[in-house]
């Protein structure tokens, strides 16, 4: 035993005399507390007993310790036990978590019921608490002792944070990043929760310990591969746990008769007809559509499980719920296997809140058929590969992570504004003198390689949409359209108004441009920043909570741009620790720690150009901030555990090997991976082929009213020829989509409400109808009993409307099922 650990030993008196001071003052605080009777009750007593055995226990150890030295040098030398100092070392941290955890869900989970309960317990749990963590510092100081820590990463992360205070002044003066854009501007997106963030660093620091086990410490591909897929199970376990009724009242889901299931709507509807679209063999209806690679998915689903939603929202679900586990792999390698857990964690409990309150606020997550929290993982995913290629720095990495950049192009083509950050980052990357990179010119291969990657994974489907449109674009027309109205003063998203013909998209956004570049500087400025504030703001501030039971307080729908001084002060913490997260990423990777950064940027710099920004038009960026919070978290605690001499993170580089002098070996390697991203490309092309002759050949008129003479008995023929002969008439063959019952003056609005489901002063039946078009169809039904339709064929005898078809007659030939209207066979001018 040397002199410092036997003078740190003559420190334990101190130690038992300050915890029987604190089982005082917890006694003190507790029998503070009015009593409801009279005398001490029975659990009152129960709780005083354990603060009273704690005070005479650690009186008697301050007195042993102090005057009889061997109790002091044979039962409290942690070299004479090292084996029971280090079971203690993880079950005080253990016990003081748990006893947290306990504490608050005993205030929160049911407030009216339990507070005077906990009211009294406090004193206890929080004497549990404060032994436990001092006791687990003071018993590291005497097994370790204490270390100079390693702060070389101070240096990036003060320049970082300089770099985000200077943003959070220039926010907060200008306005710009909070001020309303009249064009378009949505409030932040669902932020995690308080509790759930105060839960993820619990749990994520008890990944401390751990690290320190042979198994975690491993650098096994095993390892990560068996935490990746608990992430994945969790993610899908909590989230599959939300019932689907929650999405009742969404605006993409409303849920109602005769399915009651949750019917996609808006854009959700959009999809989700053109995956039927390609099922029915009339490929897109037609037209080149828009995010073709997740109608492909779409269509997989429904191959899979037919009509049932509840079971393509699990399907769904199963997928997305890959997104954790990558951002627990991507901030692994980053960092930690600490911090990917973190921030796994993070992002499971976010979505988490996402579902929870999808009936009370605008969202996009993994349960509605929206393409946002498809392209948050395909970006994920796209930002891992490009991390490897830039870990490695080899021509097939380079390859590889093009090919993923291309296929994300396919699901959201704003993710182009990415490509040149992503190629300034990497260029800086493979000339970085820190790690082995390709000297002279050779840095030029990969990025080639990578561009070529790109434009393998789009060129099938540019290919197609030019030998169907007569020019190369990835998306609908209107996509252009919508992009299009948002550079005018006024009229903006009013794309029915804008008129391509003979223009390109480029010369409409450049004129304006040159017109007024101030403006559009302006607004595109306002998005960026709008963007990036609701990634600070997908962390949590302080605001009123009533309870974990209670409604989900959704203080961020007003948010007005201003907060009370406390939350600027977090707000600044938060920065603290990510900057915290930057310099530790910067510190191990230099410019390839910043990819995810580069991500974030471009596509805020979409959301600029496009000139909009908020909830779900944030989501595949606004992860940066707990992102580098994560990694900031984890970085401080390495430091705590370094002030004891614990090593944890090692160099975490992996070998390089340079294979870039290997051209010829790595561009064979090359072609196989071509002939993959093509096909992964070329899917929404294949998809097409691949369907059945059209379900729904345009037939006469006269052919499908015989039809609905020879398959239904309710109406004659003579009164079917009659009520078909009037020019408004309209017989229409087709697939049944979306059916929903609405009574008088009910309706779903948003801002463009489909015909069929707009508000109308009788009851009806309202569903789209799917053939070589997409028809609206109302079907006036009162005192008619409607059974679950949704996805058969069915023909329709009908009056045409201004934007909608009235239907009076319904057959449905495979189900022998004929619905007549509460309007019979009414002339339709009489109805009109």
């Amino acid at each position: 035993m040397n002199n410092k650990q036997l003078r740190l030993l003559d420190f334990w008196p101190l130690f038992f005399l300050l915890a029987f001071l604190e089982a005082a003052a917890a006694l003190f605080a507790l029998l503070s507390i009015p009593s409801e009777g009279a005398g001490i009750s029975a659990t009152r007593w129960a709780l005083l007993l354990p603060l009273l055995g704690a005070m005479i226990a650690n009186a008697y150890w301050a007195y042993s310790s102090w005057r009889n030295s061997n109790f002091r040098d044979h039962w409290l030398d942690v070299n004479a036990r090292p084996g029971l100092y280090e079971t203690l070392s993880w079950v005080f941290p253990l016990l003081a978590a748990v006893t947290g955890i306990g504490a608050f869900v005993m205030r929160w989970w049911d407030p009216e019921r339990l507070l005077p309960f906990f009211e009294r317990a406090w004193p206890l749990l929080a004497f549990v608490i404060i032994f436990c963590i001092q006791s687990t510092l003071w018993l590291l100081i005497l097994r370790f002792g204490i270390h100079k820590v390693d702060f070389t990463a101070r240096k990036p992360a003060l320049i970082s944070l300089a770099i985000l205070l200077f943003v959070f002044g220039f926010v907060s003066i200008t306005r710009l990043g909070v001020t309303p854009d009249p064009a378009y501007w949505g409030e932040p997106g669902v932020p995690i929760q308080g509790w759930q963030l105060g839960l993820a660093l619990i749990l994520g620091a008890s990944f401390l310990p751990l690290s320190l086990h042979p198994f975690f410490k491993s650098n096994s591909r095993r390892t990560d591969f068996i935490i990746g897929i608990f992430i994945w199970a969790l993610a899908a376990g909590i989230w599959l746990s939300v019932p689907n009724e929650v999405l009742k009242n969404s605006f993409y889901f409303p849920i109602d008769p005769p399915t009651n299931m949750p019917l996609p709507y808006s854009d959700s509807g959009y999809y989700d007809y053109m995956a039927h679209s390609l099922l029915i063999g009339t490929d897109y209806t037609g037209v080149v559509p828009t995010r073709p690679l997740y109608i492909v998915f779409l269509t997989v689903l429904h191959l899979l499980f037919g009509e049932n939603y509840n079971l393509i929202i699990v399907g769904q679900t199963l997928v997305l719920a890959l997104f954790p586990a990558i951002f627990y792999a991507l901030g692994a390698k980053l960092h930690s296997r600490l911090a990917g857990v973190t921030i796994a964690l993070l992002a499971i409990f976010r979505e988490w809140t996402n579902l929870l309150v999808s009936s009370d606020t605008r969202v996009s997550n993994s349960k509605l058929l929206l393409v946002d929290t498809p392209t948050l993982l395909l970006i994920l995913l796209a930002c891992l590969f490009a991390f490897r290629w830039l870990e490695r720095k080899n021509n097939r990495g380079g390859f590889v992570a093009g090919g993923f950049f291309g296929v994300l192009l396919l699901l959201r083509t704003q993710s182009m504004l990415i490509l040149p950050i992503l190629l300034v980052l990497a260029f800086f990357a493979l000339r970085s003198e820190k790690r082995p990179s390709p000297k002279g010119m050779q840095w030029l291969v990969p990025l080639l390689l990578f561009i070529l990657g790109v434009l393998v994974s789009v060129a099938p489907w540019l290919t197609h949409n030019y030998l169907r449109i007569g020019k190369f674009a990835f998306d609908a027309p209107f996509q252009y359209q919508v992009l299009a109205s948002q550079y005018a003063y006024t009229g903006n998203l009013d794309y029915g108004a804008i008129d391509l013909e003979g223009k390109s998209l480029s010369q409409i956004l450049i004129t304006f441009m040159l017109k007024d570049p101030g403006f559009v500087v302006g607004f595109i400025t306002n998005h960026f920043l709008a963007t990036e504030v609701g990634a600070l703001l997908a962390l949590p501030l302080i605001a009123p909570f009533n309870g974990l039971r209670e409604p989900i307080n959704l203080y961020w729908t007003s948010f007005d741009g201003t907060l009370a001084w406390q939350n600027n002060l977090l707000l600044i913490g938060y920065l603290g620790i990510i900057a915290v997260g930057l310099g530790a990423a910067w510190k191990r990777w230099r410019w390839t720690g910043l990819l995810p950064l580069a991500f974030n940027l471009g596509y805020a710099a979409a959301n600029g150009i496009g000139r909009f920004s908020g909830w779900r038009y944030d989501l595949p960026a606004d992860w940066i901030a707990y992102f580098y919070f994560g990694i900031g978290f984890a970085e401080i605690l390495f430091w705590l555990a370094n002030i004891f001499g614990i090593s944890i993170l090692g160099t975490n580089f992996a070998e390089h090997t340079d294979t870039l002098t290997k051209t010829r070996k790595s561009t064979i390697k090359i072609f196989p991976l071509a002939i993959t991203f093509a096909l992964i490309g070329a899917l929404p092309w294949i998809a097409e082929s691949l369907n059945p002759p059209p379900r729904y050949p345009n037939l006469e008129t006269t052919v499908l009213q015989a039809k609905i003479v020879e398959m239904q008995t309710i109406v004659s023929a003579e009164e079917i020829q009659a009520f078909g002969s009037q020019p408004e008439t309209v017989t229409l063959i087709g697939r049944l989509l979306y059916p929903r019952t609405f009574g008088n003056n009910a309706g779903l609005t948003s801002a463009t409400p489909w015909p069929s489901y707009a508000p109308r002063n009788y009851p009806r039946l309202g569903f789209k109808l799917l053939n070589q078009n997409v028809l609206e169809i109302v079907f006036p039904n009162k005192g008619v009993a409607i059974t679950n339709v949704q996805g058969k064929d069915v023909i329709v005898l009908g009056c045409q409307r201004e934007d909608f078809v009235e239907a009076r007659l319904l057959v449905f030939p495979n189900a022998n099922l004929t619905y007549l209207s509460n309007l019979s066979f009414e002339a339709c001018s009489l109805s009109d």
